[in-house]
């Protein structure tokens, strides 16, 4: 394991943002000069008054599109952007959530009455406290998830959960609860909603995901996260249609204070075990444990479990451009399964693109003891030990979009 540097350093690095421009296209009249005949010459005006103020020449602003208002189309662009590898799927799409000044957007932030960073996709912000647990007869909720669960701002996280109605005609189960220790308000997600990650379905006794992320890494009072971890606990309930609340399900969470920029990789997993992440930026210079400071101003400042006994529990790991470092071109992401941590046992990850404000979400599996050899190359149709995540291609970001 010699030359494994592998230590965690956390940053808190401004972001930018998107814009989208228009070019205008300018059609030109052409003026036709004749000489002889014609009508009479005009009389040329009188000099101006060379000591008069001249009025400043004012330029127009550039006009702006307005925000993609057909987000199938813009799903539809994205696909051309991004190619998946052949062992990994595509969760979602989320196009372009910085030109709100928001890291995540569209329907993850609808319907909001509260400054609250966090967001849950397909639900609404509600003001005040979330509804206690009903006495007697109540729907019952579980999850399948345990441990502390590793949080980065802007990347979407999952809870798993389980629903059971509750008794009598109003016992189907209307929506989940949901709330974060400290922060404001708290969130009502319907049972049947699709979301920019998929379709959630809870009604019943139902397996389900809820989609759920922080816009900016911030503490309840609204002061910075950092430089360590913030722990903060989650809560849902699933509430039937006579209003009756399940006991609580609580999930402890870990906000990791992480660089932020352009362009940001993340990857994270589902157990604690040795997987790593390898971005090869346009020039292909590989970033990855052994390699985390790249000269085209890449970092890797976020790494898990190294070799089943450095950062454990942590679960993930992040690679990012600070703010107008990262360079224009094709860059490729791959996952190796270093080592196993859990006997060989299967071990889901996932890995989040955040590009100028796009994200994209793919997730994949590994089984079996894993491999320590470096993956500085596409591992082909082996997918036992490395596998190729996605392709996408990055152009210089624009400003943010004053609006």
């Amino acid at each position: 394991m010699s030359g494994r540097d592998r230590n965690l350093t956390l940053l808190l690095v401004g972001c930018g943002g998107l814009s989208l421009l228009s070019l205008a296209c300018l059609g030109a009249a052409g003026v036709v000069w004749t000489l002889g005949g014609g009508p009479d010459p005009v009389t040329e005006p009188a000099s101006p008054d060379p000591f008069a103020p001249v009025a400043p020449v004012e330029e127009p602003p550039l006009p702006l599109e307005p925000p993609e208002t057909d987000p199938a189309a813009a799903v539809a662009r994205m696909r051309q952007r991004y190619r998946p590898g052949p062992y990994v799927a595509v969760e979602g799409m989320l196009p372009d959530g910085r030109m709100r000044h928001r890291r995540l957007g569209g329907a993850w932030r609808q319907g909001r009455t509260v400054d609250n960073p966090w967001v849950v996709a397909g639900a609404e912000l509600r003001p005040g406290a979330a509804p206690s647990t009903s006495d007697g007869a109540a729907p019952s909720l579980r999850s399948t998830d345990a441990g502390e669960l590793t949080v980065l701002a802007g990347v979407p996280a999952q809870l798993a959960v389980s629903a059971g109605a509750g008794p009598g005609p109003d016992g189907p189960v209307q929506g989940l609860l949901i709330a974060f220790h400290g922060y404001d308000g708290h969130f009502f997600l319907p049972a049947t909603v699709d979301t920019e990650l998929g379709h959630v379905r809870v009604a019943g006794v139902e397996d389900a995901a809820v989609h759920f992320g922080l816009d900016a890494p911030l503490r309840p009072d609204g002061s910075a996260i950092g430089p360590d971890p913030f722990r903060v606990t989650m809560y849902v309930a699933a509430v039937d249609l006579a209003g009756r609340v399940s006991p609580y399900v609580q999930r402890a969470l870990a906000v990791m204070p992480v660089g932020e920029g352009d362009v940001e990789v993340t990857l994270s997993m589902t157990q604690t075990t040795d997987l790593d992440l390898y971005v090869v930026d346009p020039s292909g210079v590989v970033v990855y444990y052994a390699n985390g400071d790249s000269f085209s101003g890449a970092r890797l400042d976020l790494d898990a479990n190294a070799a089943c006994s450095g950062n454990m529990g942590v679960n993930a790991e992040h690679v990012f451009w600070p703010a107008g470092r990262a360079p224009a071109g094709t860059y490729t992401v791959r996952v190796a399964h270093y080592e196993s941590c859990l006997g060989g046992a299967p071990v889901d990850y996932r890995v989040t693109v955040r590009n100028c404000g796009e994200t994209v979400v793919l997730s994949g599996r590994f089984d079996g003891d894993g491999d320590n050899t470096t993956c500085d190359r596409s591992p082909g149709s082996d997918r036992s030990w490395c596998q190729d995540v996605v392709e996408f291609e990055v152009t210089p970001c624009e400003p943010a979009r004053v609006l």
